[in-house]
């Protein structure tokens, strides 16, 4: 599908001798505003950013992918939400932002948009320093640009992926599933994330298998060492031995560098070969790494989790009357749904899974609450992992709502795309 964005200028980061600017261009077709200067915490959001900028541009498949998909943000009174997938599409990251850590400057215009989050913007990061007062700057209105290459206000017409809405769907689906919480000091993961990091396996099985054992804080074991850690202070209530085991244990290096400063970390999995999440608690933030069961599974390709949950039928009269409850309240839990609607919890909870699969809604893991996001008419583009050096590549676009209700335009499209590439004639090679 091809559609037009509007972006006023390039992100962009400037640093002075006393004064840093960091500034996210957003999509001037939607709106999101947000001004502030960091009070506290600057470090911490520092490495976090950096961490979602390791998220976007890693892959731990064999052969690279050519294509990756842009960071979401949402703006909300209560907390700001980066999200965004690896280049993999198996791992899914999202940053938590208190914006009790910012001075406000201005109104807060609140909704989901993407971000021009570049790898050049990504390394300029790295220069922001608590000795010197860093302003934050998220909207459409552009910036005084001083890098070289930047260029101003354009329109560009570009190409949208249908794996976007799938993956968001995917993790709001996998991260509303029942399964075990457990509270873990960041030293016992960072230990075993450390010893992958020396010791290589050869041979199968490499999984990470979580053990509980009745009476005994939950353990976490490397194989096929069996190399054990003790996840001190994480108890459980399971009266009998249990243990999970899932794989791609090799994406946990990503929050590596977020696990020596952080509070704890709450690990949530959801059962043998499911996606489990990581929640690294931070000051004023919080991390949250979602990896799916294996590698070579991805979020927005092989992942069925949404099956798994029954959803309200897409004219239910409930669903229009529970979006404007939540879009004036921003989150709520399935009890307020189901007092406002007048219906049990299970209706409630029909009726906000129908709200996730339309993309206007996303499950807070923490809280266990729905919030308002309303990303079913925007969709960002794919953009290419090499490039001229002071390129940009500018991406976010329009389309529908509901996925099922486009699923058999999408068919007719790939196949009338099929049908095209075989008619096309070869090209010819011209004589060096």
């Amino acid at each position: 599908m091809i559609v037009l964005v509007d972006y006023a200028s390039p992100s962009e980061f400037d640093s002075s001798g006393d004064q840093t600017t960091v500034g996210f261009s957003t999509n001037a077709r939607r709106p999101v505003k947000f001004h502030g200067i960091v009070r506290d915490h600057g470090f911490f959001l520092r490495i976090a950013l950096r961490a979602l900028g390791e998220v976007v541009w890693s892959d731990d498949t064999w052969a690279a992918q050519s294509d990756i998909l842009d960071p979401v943000i949402t703006v909300h009174p209560d907390r700001i939400f980066f999200e965004a997938f690896s280049q993999d599409q198996s791992t899914y990251a999202s940053l938590i932002v208190d914006p009790a850590i910012f001075e406000s400057v201005g109104d807060v215009h609140t909704g989901t948009t993407n971000i021009d989050f570049t790898a050049w913007l990504w390394g300029a990061l790295g220069e922001m320093r608590t000795s010197r007062s860093t302003t934050f700057r998220i909207g459409p209105e552009g910036f005084d640009v001083r890098t070289s290459g930047a260029g101003g206000r354009f329109e560009k017409k570009v190409e949208i992926p249908e794996t976007w809405v799938r993956g968001f769907l995917q993790v709001q689906a996998a991260m509303g599933m029942p399964g075990t919480r457990v509270r873990a000091k960041a030293i016992d993961l960072l230990a075993a994330i450390r010893f992958l990091r020396v010791m290589k396996s050869n041979v199968s099985p490499r999984a990470v298998r979580y053990e509980f054992e009745p009476g005994k804080d939950a353990r976490l074991i490397l194989e096929p060492w069996e190399q054990a850690f003790e996840l001190e202070g994480a108890d459980h209530n399971y009266s009998e031995l249990k243990s999970t085991r899932v794989w791609g244990r090799r994406r946990l290096k990503l929050i590596e560098g977020l696990l020596p400063f952080a509070e704890n970390v709450d690990i949530y999995l959801k059962g043998r070969a499911l996606p489990s999440f990581y929640a690294v608690k931070l000051p004023g933030m919080t991390f949250l790494l979602g990896v799916t069961g294996w590698s070579g599974s991805s979020f927005t390709s092989t992942g069925g989790f949404d099956l798994l949950a029954e959803a309200a039928a897409a004219d239910d009269a409930h669903v229009d009357r529970a979006l404007a409850y939540l879009r004036n309240h921003y989150r709520v839990s399935i009890e307020d749904v189901a007092g406002v609607l007048g219906v049990d919890l299970p209706t409630a909870s029909r009726v906000l899974v129908r709200l996730c699969r339309q993309g206007r809604a996303m499950f807070d893991v923490e809280t266990r609450q729905y919030r308002h996001r309303n990303c079913s008419r925007c969709r960002p583009t794919r953009r290419r992992t090499s490039r001229p050096t002071g390129a940009r590549s500018w991406r976010w676009t329009c389309c529908s709502g509901d996925r099922s209700a486009s699923t058999a335009r999408s068919r007719k499209r790939r196949r009338r795309s099929a049908s095209s590439r075989t008619q096309r004639p070869a090209r010819r090679r011209r004589a060096r």
